[in-house]
C-alpha cells in the first residue's frame, strides 16, 4: 500500500483543520513534537503560546516564513514555573514600549511595572515554582491581555517589514525568557528569509494522548517521501529542492531542540 504523505505547507494565518490546509507555528511545533495536530501543543507554555500565536497572525504573509525557524525552539518550554508568566508578559510589554507613541507609554509602562513586581513575588517563593492549578488565575487574565494590547501596539508602531522583524524579535526573546528560568543559554535561530523553510513532508500516525484511554492522530516529519506517496510529486516543484533534501536538512538543524524538548524536565 503506498504511503501517504502530505507535503504542509509553512506558515499562514489562523488555525487549519489538518496539514492538507497548511499551518501556522503553533501547529508546525505540535508535528515537531509529534503530539496531535493542534494550536496549543501541550509542550509549549501557554503565555508563549499567546504570543506565537499572536505574532504569526500580525506578521505579513511575505514575512510570516521568518518564525518558521523559531518553531522548534518553543518545545519544551511547557513549565510550571510561575515566573514564566511575569517574564514573558514583561518581554512583549518591553518590547513595545521602546516603539510606542506617547499615548501609549504610560499604560505600558503601568503593565510594565505589574509584571515586574509579579516576577518579584513569585521569585520569593520558598519551595519554588510550584502552584496548583488554580493559583494566579486572575494574574494569568492579566498577563493574556498585557501580552495581546503589547504586541498589537507594537505592530502598529512602525511600517509593515519593521514590525515583522519586531515582532519575530520579541517572540525569539519570550523563548529566551523560558529558557533563561531553566537555566540554559539563549539562542538566535533567525535565518534569512530566502533560507526559511517552506513547506515539510508529514505523514500519520497514531498516538496515546496522556492521560486519555483512546488513539487519536496526529502528525510527523519524515525523512523521505516514498515513490508510491500520492502527493509525492508536489514534493519536487520545477527548479526547487525536492522536498526530501530540504526535511533533511531541516530535521538536522533540529536535532538538539527537538532533543532537549523530548528530555526537558521542565516540559508539561
Amino acid at each position: 500500500m503506498a504511503t501517504s504523505v502530505i507535503v504542509m505547507e509553512l506558515l499562514g494565518r489562523g488555525v487549519h483543520a489538518n496539514p492538507h490546509r497548511g499551518c501556522n507555528v503553533l501547529e508546525y511545533a505540535s508535528v515537531l513534537a509529534g503530539e496531535r495536530w493542534s494550536s496549543r501543543p501541550r509542550s509549549v507554555h501557554p503565555a508563549l503560546a499567546d504570543v506565537a500565536d499572536m505574532v504569526n497572525d500580525q506578521m505579513t504573509d511575505d514575512n510570516r516564513q521568518l518564525l518558521a525557524p523559531l518553531a522548534p525552539w518553543l518545545l519544551g518550554t511547557g513549565t510550571a514555573d510561575l515566573r514564566a508568566w511575569p517574564a514573558i508578559a514583561g518581554a512583549c510589554i518591553r518590547a513595545a514600549l521602546a516603539w510606542a507613541s506617547e499615548p501609549d507609554q504610560p499604560r505600558l509602562k503601568t503593565d510594565l511595572d505589574t509584571a515586574r513586581n509579579w516576577l518579584a513575588e513569585a521569585n520569593r517563593l520558598p519551595d519554588g515554582r510550584r502552584q496548583p492549578p488554580w493559583a494566579g488565575r486572575r494574574e494569568r487574565r492579566w498577563a493574556r491581555h498585557s501580552i495581546s494590547t503589547a504586541l498589537l501596539t507594537l505592530a502598529a508602531s512602525a511600517d509593515q517589514d519593521d514590525a515583522d522583524a519586531m515582532l519575530c524579535q520579541v517572540l525569539l526573546d519570550c523563548v529566551n525568557e523560558c529558557r533563561r528560568l531553566a537555566g540554559e543559554s539563549a539562542v538566535d535561530p533567525r535565518l534569512p528569509l530566502a533560507d526559511c523553510p517552506q513547506r515539510l513532508a508529514v505523514e500519520r500516525h497514531m498516538m496515546w494522548p496522556l492521560g486519555c484511554d483512546w488513539m487519536e492522530v496526529g502528525y510527523r516529519p519524515v525523512r523521505t517521501i516514498p515513490p508510491g506517496s500520492t502527493d509525492a510529486a508536489q514534493a519536487q516543484p520545477g527548479g526547487e529542492k525536492t522536498e526530501s533534501t530540504a526535511v533533511s536538512r531541516l530535521r538536522g538543524s533540529l536535532a538538539l531542540p527537538l532533543s532537549r524538548a523530548r528530555c526537558n524536565g521542565h516540559t508539561s
